[in-house]
């Protein structure tokens, strides 16, 4: 069974379907077949972060992981920024040490972002998921390199808009079923599923697989 949904939150009925996101408020260390690990913002606190770094530390050395995430930036939230960016940097920084993808959690700060990538001008890939913004915002992180995966909710030109060895499709915190997502952007974007599913394939081997 084919790898399909590069981001979620609930067990998947097919575990090798889907890469599950675990945080350090996830005691269990006995990871899934496929599984991310990260520091989300939302739930960072300078009282927490050590802890929830060594834990991250410890994690990414299962060989079940294949991405650091979620980890990012929101400013919707009121998490210090200066503490959120921080814990990013360091992320980033695991990333590339070990050699993992990156899957990106980003709200209102797009351009911050973009700067980063511009500055440290990574090795691994970066991800934005669930990416809901506009068709200008999506073709601005294209530019820089940055793939997108979009959820449930999205705005159909920007999905018509990323080229397909950019794209990924991922169930988040939704209930829709993998499949049905793919059904969709198969018609958003005028293509066969089949063909759909196939180029996405060789996106998800090449960023998760290809160490």
């Amino acid at each position: 069974m084919q790898l399909l949904d590069i981001h979620t939150h609930h067990l998947p009925l097919h575990p090798e379907q889907a890469i599950l996101n675990y945080s350090s408020e996830m005691l269990s260390v006995e990871f899934p077949t496929y599984c991310s690990v990260g520091i989300h913002p939302w739930h960072l606190t300078t009282d927490n972060f050590q802890e929830k770094w060594d834990w991250l530390v410890l994690a990414t050395h299962y060989p079940n992981v294949l991405a650091i995430g979620e980890a990012g930036l929101d400013k919707a939230i009121d998490v210090p920024f200066d503490l959120q960016m921080d814990a990013f940097k360091r992320q980033i920084e695991l990333s590339e040490v070990m050699e993992l993808p990156l899957i990106i959690h980003c709200v209102r700060a797009a351009n911050e972002i973009v700067e980063l990538k511009k500055r440290i001008q990574p090795h691994m890939p970066w991800i934005i998921h669930g990416f809901r913004g506009k068709k200008e915002q999506a073709l601005q992180y294209i530019r820089h390199g940055i793939f997108l995966s979009f959820g449930e909710k999205y705005q159909e030109e920007a999905l018509r808009a990323v080229p397909v060895d950019r794209l990924f499709l991922e169930t988040d915190e939704s209930a829709i079923e993998i499949n049905l997502l793919y059904e969709q952007a198969a018609t958003t974007r005028s293509l066969s599923v089949e063909s759909l599913t196939m180029q996405i394939q060789q996106n998800i081997n090449e960023v998760f697989f290809n160490r």
